[in-house]
């Protein structure tokens, strides 16, 4: 047992972060993250307390970071502590990728700044979605889809009982991917592709494990095929020419570097994943939060009301003998003007996120926290900073960080978190190109609801389920719905509100 617990495990070097002992040699903690998820991690942390330590794997090591200053500084070495190779293997095992690909995508790993299909993709993804022109176009088109799915008409409304998680889920899917991919051509629109997409995301940890995909995972597997025809159908039938910039950014990249369409199809999926499978959780925890707090959601209607009707200047229109009163609801002016809307959102995603940041160390890299302490880290080996941990470490964020405090992120707040410390949507060269549409997106679902409608469980009170693990994303499902009844509020219902996305600043 000696001599194969050497083999199959690399010997621990003494100026290496603490190791962590295992119940079971040497597939003890592979069990545990492939059983717990990051909720293993969490589990390694409270147990033990080490700012950084190591867990011994199968031919490798992990080593977590829970300290604010050790992730800053990891952050800091992103060439050597690289994300780079996770995009690699993303592409080989999920999106199927052709070896001609893989190689492209592969080149200068530890060269970040380099003019390579990795770098260049992500660098048009970034201009796509930072604040100003694309951004607002952008925000303006899923706020006009959220509507479209949110109208008075809708049948989901006022019916006696629907699933709010899988509400949330029809609505923000069909939102989403017509504000990005638009309208008319959206494959997304399809339910067989989207529950191809959704199967795909289920069976995402056997899909990775890329063994026999057909046997392991065949609805997936399926569902991932369908998806790939269907996106190159896109391509194929001029569906670039009404899709935002960040899909026209990203196909001409793959184009400049001779990517087909058929292969361009297939990165989609990793571009719907990105979309969705945080954000419509994000929502529905947001809501959960919100209406199941009497006290918060008055709170936030006062003051989302001050900024629309304080502000407004009524005007009638006739309509069919009608008196209807026309109100532009602009929301970045709402969040502008009162902090706490997007105060509470970020605090769902700080309280919610369960994501681990994962790295690969692609050099041995030397890191220290920042008080004399410093640690060697192999290269080969994986870094993870579980945002679970982090976003409750007291160090960081007070002695409440482990309370909802919808104003934590008042700008006026005595107290602002270190930005290391905020993992939600990762950090350093891997910061998600997407958060500013997340959380506009989040926040506009958020400021219709509360302003239009009531959200009642059908049950007596709110009972906020427990989460579903998941290897790979940032902001877990629900166990089990709720099931509760949308409906209109009385003192809204006659007011015909245009709700819009106009950023005073965009250029």
């Amino acid at each position: 047992m000696v001599y194969l617990t050497g083999f199959v495990t690399l010997a621990h070097d003494s100026r290496e972060p603490p190791l962590i002992p295992s119940r079971i040699p040497i597939i003890g903690h592979a069990i545990g993250v492939l059983r717990g998820g990051s909720g293993y991690y969490s589990h390694i942390v409270n147990k033990y307390d080490y700012p950084i330590s190591t867990l011994s794997l199968p031919r490798a090591k992990m080593y977590i970071v829970t300290s604010p200053a050790m992730i800053a500084a990891s952050d800091r070495q992103a060439k050597t502590i690289s994300f780079a190779p996770y995009v690699v293997e993303f592409a080989k095992r999920i999106l199927l990728a052709s070896k001609t690909s893989i190689g492209l995508l592969s080149e200068d790993l530890l060269d970040e700044d380099g003019l390579n299909l990795r770098t260049e993709t992500m660098k048009a993804m970034h201009a796509a979605l930072q604040p100003g022109r694309h951004l607002q176009e952008t925000s303006q088109a899923v706020v006009m889809n959220i509507i479209r799915y949110l109208d008075f008409e809708s049948p989901e409304i006022n019916q006696t009982s629907i699933g709010l998680f899988q509400w949330v889920q029809r609505v923000v899917s069909l939102a989403s991917t017509n504000a990005i991919y638009g309208p008319a051509r959206n494959p997304m629109q399809n339910d067989e592709v989207m529950e191809g997409f959704w199967s795909v995301d289920r069976d995402f940890a056997l899909l990775g494990l890329m063994v026999l995909p057909r046997l392991a995972a065949p609805e997936a597997n399926r569902g991932r095929k369908r998806l790939f025809d269907a996106f190159r159908d896109y391509y194929s039938n001029s569906g670039l020419e009404e899709a935002s910039e960040l899909i026209k950014a990203r196909y001409n990249v793959n184009n400049r570097h001779g990517i087909p369409d058929k292969e361009i199809a297939r990165f989609d999926l990793g571009v719907c994943t990105a979309l969705l499978v945080n954000t419509i959780p994000a929502v529905f925890w947001t809501l959960c939060h919100v209406f199941s707090d009497s006290k918060l959601l008055a709170e936030l209607r006062q003051g989302i009301e001050a900024v629309v009707f304080g502000q407004q200047k009524f005007s009638k229109e006739k309509t069919s003998g009608a008196t209807t009163t026309a109100i532009t609801v602009n929301i970045p002016d709402i969040i502008k003007t009162f902090p706490l809307l997007e105060s509470v959102v970020m605090e769902v995603l700080r309280v919610q996120s369960n994501n681990a940041s994962a790295r690969y160390l692609l050099t041995d890299t030397l890191i220290d926290d920042g008080l004399g302490a410093a640690y060697i880290l192999k290269k080969d080996s994986f870094l993870v900073m579980p945002s679970a941990v982090i976003h409750k470490n007291e160090i960081a964020w007070g002695p409440t960080a482990k309370k909802f405090d919808p104003a934590r992120f008042v700008k006026s707040s005595a107290y602002k978190a270190r930005s290391s410390a905020f993992r939600a949507f990762g950090g350093g060269n891997a910061l998600c190109p997407g958060r500013h549409f997340a959380v506009n997106e989040i926040i506009s679902i958020l400021v219709i609801m509360v302003l239009r409608y009531d959200i009642e469980p059908v049950t007596q009170a709110w009972k906020i389920p427990s989460t579903r693990k998941h290897i790979a994303t940032s902001i877990l499902t629900p166990l089990e719905d709720i099931h509760v009844r949308i409906s209109q509020r009385k003192e809204i219902k006659e007011l015909n509100l245009n709700f819009i996305w106009e950023s005073r600043s965009a250029p």
